[in-house]
C-alpha cells in the first residue's frame, strides 16, 4: 500500500487494485474519525451517476465518434453483442445502457438493427436455448424424458422427443439472433464488447472508438496498450504514483490475458515496487511527517501488500516455474531499474516481503519493518514514525 490508503483496512484477498486518490489535501491525521475518513479521501470509480450529473445520449455521442465500415456506431455494436439475450418484445434493459452509453431506447436500436440486416428473429431452437434448465427439465418430465445431462443435451432432447408445433405452442417468445452480415459487423468491431467489460483508465467506448480511428491503424489490442503505456508514463511524470501503479497493474492484467506470463509479472514487479515506497498520487515531501507516523511497525503499517498482488505474483512463479530465488532475480531485474523519490524498503526487502506475506511469515515481516524504521530515522531523523 501507499500513502493513499491511508486509514483504510488492509484489503480482502479479493482485492487486487487499490484506488487512487487524487487532489490530496492534508489534514492533521489525529483529527480524523471514523465519521469523516471518507470525505478526507475521494477516490475514482465507476459508479452510476446521481440524478444531477449529466448523462450524455448516444444521439449527441455520434456526432464526433466515428462510424464502422458497416455504419455502426459503438453503441449500436454493443447491442449486436447483446442482441441474442434479448427478446423481441417483452425486455427489462440493464441500466447501463443510459447511464453508460446514454442508449434511452435499446428496444429502438434492436429493431433498427433487424431493418438493417445485422439481426433476425430467432428460431425456436434459440428459444429454447434461452430457458433455464429447470425449466427444460420441467418439460422433459411432462412427456416422461429423462432430465440428466447438460443443458445443450436437455435442449437437444426436447427438439427430438417432443413435435415442434407442440414446442411452438410452449415457447413463444423469440430472441433475436445475428446474421452473417451481423456477426461479420461484430467481429470487425471488437474493441467495442472488450472495453465495456474491462475497466481500464478513463477508456470507454466512446473513447476507444476515436484513438482506434486515429493513425497508425492498428489492432485494438495494440491500441489499447499503447494508451496504457503513454497514461502511466503521464502519471509518473506528474508524481501520481498511485495513479502509474494502478496504470501498470492493468497492463499487467492485459499481458495475462495474452498468456504473457514473463512480461506480467515485471508489470507486477513494478506494483509491489510502488505499493512498498510510501508514495501516492501528489506526492509532496513537506507532508512526510503526517503519514509516516503510519508507516511502521508492521501491524499496525499502511503501507503493505494488497492480498490480492502477492496472490498474483505466486501465480506468476508458479505458471513460469519458478524457485523463490529465481523469483526473486526475475523480479530484481525489474525492481533495480525503477526509481522513486522515496522509498521505504530496499528492491531485494520488497521481494522478500511479498515472500513472506505468500508465507504469513509474521515474525521475519515484523523484522523487515523494524529495520526499515531504523533507516528512515537515520535518513530523516527529525520526523517521527
Amino acid at each position: 500500500m501507499s500513502f493513499f490508503d491511508l486509514f483504510r483496512r488492509k484489503p480482502k484477498p479479493a482485492n487486487t487494485e487499490k484506488l487512487p486518490t487524487q487532489n490530496i489535501v492534508p489534514v492533521e491525521t489525529s483529527k480524523l474519525t471514523k465519521s469523516n475518513i471518507s470525505s478526507f479521501i475521494k477516490v475514482t470509480s465507476e459508479i452510476i451517476p446521481s440524478a444531477a450529473e449529466e448523462v450524455i445520449p448516444a444521439e449527441k455521442r455520434i456526432k464526433d465518434a466515428i462510424a464502422s465500415k458497416h455504419g455502426l456506431y459503438p453503441h449500436e455494436v454493443l447491442v449486436l453483442d447483446y442482441a441474442g439475450s434479448y427478446y423481441t418484445e417483452g425486455n427489462s434493459f440493464q441500466g447501463f445502457w443510459w447511464y453508460r452509453y446514454g442508449v434511452r431506447d435499446v428496444d429502438k436500436c434492436l429493431r433498427s438493427l433487424l431493418e438493417r440486416g445485422f439481426l433476425q428473429v430467432g428460431n425456436l431452437q434459440s428459444a429454447i436455448e434461452k430457458e433455464t434448465a429447470t425449466v427444460l427439465k420441467d418439460e422433459l418430465k411432462k412427456y416422461g424424458l429423462k432430465v440428466s445431462g447438460k443443458k445443450d443435451e436437455l435442449v437437444q432432447r426436447l427438439m427430438a422427443e417432443v413435435s415442434q408445433e407442440e414446442l411452438n405452442s410452449r415457447f413463444t417468445k423469440r430472441t433475436y439472433q445475428l446474421t452473417e452480415l451481423g456477426k461479420q459487423a461484430l467481429a470487425e468491431e471488437g474493441y467495442v464488447p472488450y472495453i465495456h467489460r474491462h475497466t481500464l483508465e478513463d477508456l470507454d467506448i466512446w473513447s476507444l472508438n476515436k484513438i482506434m480511428h486515429e493513425p497508425p491503424h492498428m489492432p485494438y489490442r495494440d491500441k489499447i496498450w499503447g494508451y496504457l503505456n503513454r497514461r502511466s508514463m503521464e502519471h509518473f511524470a506528474s508524481g501520481n504514483f498511485g495513479l502509474y501503479r494502478n496504470c501498470r497493474h492493468h497492463m499487467h492484467n492485459f499481458l495475462m490475458e495474452e498468456k504473457k506470463i514473463k512480461d506480467a509479472l515485471g508489470m507486477l514487479s513494478e506494483v509491489v515496487f510502488y505499493d512498498l515506497s510510501g508514495l501516492g498520487n501528489n506526492y509532496d515531501p513537506q507532508y512526510l511527517d503526517i503519514f509516516a507516523k503510519h508507516f511502521f511497525p508492521y501491524k499496525d503499517s499502511t503501507v503493505t501488500m494488497a492480498p490480492g498482488i502477492t496472490s498474483a505474483v505466486i501465480h506468476c512463479q508458479k505458471e513460469l516455474s519458478l524457485t523463490d530465488d529465481e523469483l526473486k532475480t526475475a523480479m530484481l531485474d525489474r525492481m533495480n531499474r525503477l526509481s522513486a523519490p522515496l522509498h521505504l524498503f530496499t528492491p531485494d526487502e520488497c521481494v522478500d516481503i511479498v515472500l513472506m506475506e505468500s508465507r504469513e511469515d509474521i515474525d521475519g515481516l515484523t523484522k523487515i519493518y523494524a529495520k526499515a524504521k531504523r533507516r528512515f530515522k537515520q535518513r530523516f531523523p527529525s520526523i517521527k514514525c
